[in-house]
Parts: structure tokens; sequence; C-alpha cells
């Protein structure tokens, strides 16, 4: 349900190559990863091979993406969550209360990480359906 087969590009897989694509983004920017250390010590590939995962470019296997959530430990079933309310989850999580409101924080205080992620999916939605079909 959750993986892109190969040759089946229809609107359907590009959102779900899309949220899995956003998913990843995430947890490597949250936690600080490049491109080039997932590729390498998680899937054995090269940088630009999970550039393409991440730019849905290439299609993803779910073999892939069980490898890299549970080498680096992240629980699978946050895949079926939307991606944004993951973040805001994780914000909560991590920076709710040390810097005084939630109010203030989202205001004034965000992470650069959140930024970085945000953009990365800006990117992504803007490109996506260009990437995917090849066009």
């Amino acid at each position: 349900k959750y993986w892109v087969r190969k040759n089946r590009h229809n609107a359907e897989n590009l959102i779900l190559a899309k949220q899995i694509a956003k998913h990843l983004i995430m947890h490597r920017i949250w936690n600080g990863l490049s491109q080039k250390k997932i590729a390498v010590e998680d899937l054995q590939v090269t940088h630009q091979q999970y550039q393409k995962i991440e730019a849905v470019s290439n299609d993803v296997f779910y073999v892939q993406v069980a490898r890299i959530f549970k080498n680096r430990g992240w629980n699978k079933e946050v895949l079926e969550a939307d991606p944004y309310a993951v973040l805001e989850e994780w914000l909560k999580r991590d920076y709710d209360g040390k810097y005084g409101s939630v109010a203030y924080f989202r205001r004034y205080t965000q992470p650069d990480k959140y930024h970085k992620i945000i953009n990365a999916w800006k990117l992504l939605d803007l490109k996506a359906e260009k990437n995917y079909y090849k066009k």
C-alpha cells in the first residue's frame, strides 16, 4: 500500500510517492542526516540515487523505506500520517515549553530545521509531477 510499483505512474501513486518523500525528507533533516549518509549506510546506493527518491524521480520500494526506518530506529507507522501533522507533533514534543508559550514559539523561534523541511517540501510540491512523469 505504501510503495509505488514500477511503471504504475498515476495520480494516486504520485500522492503516495510525495507523502513518502516528505516523510523521508522530514526524518533526514530533523535528525541532522545528509542524503549521502542515508544512501551509503542504509541503501548502499549513491547519494544521487537517493536524491532521486526524495525528488520522486525514481520509484521507491517498500523494502528501501523499511530498511532506512529500521536502521535508524524510526517508526514506520508514521508513514500513514500526514507529514505536516507529524512535523507539528515533533515541534510540540521537542520544543513546547522551552521557549515560553507555544504561540510565541510558533511566531518567533521555530528551529532552522523546521524551515529547511518546509522549504524542501515546497520544492518537492513544485517539481514532483514533472519528475514523477518525467515530462
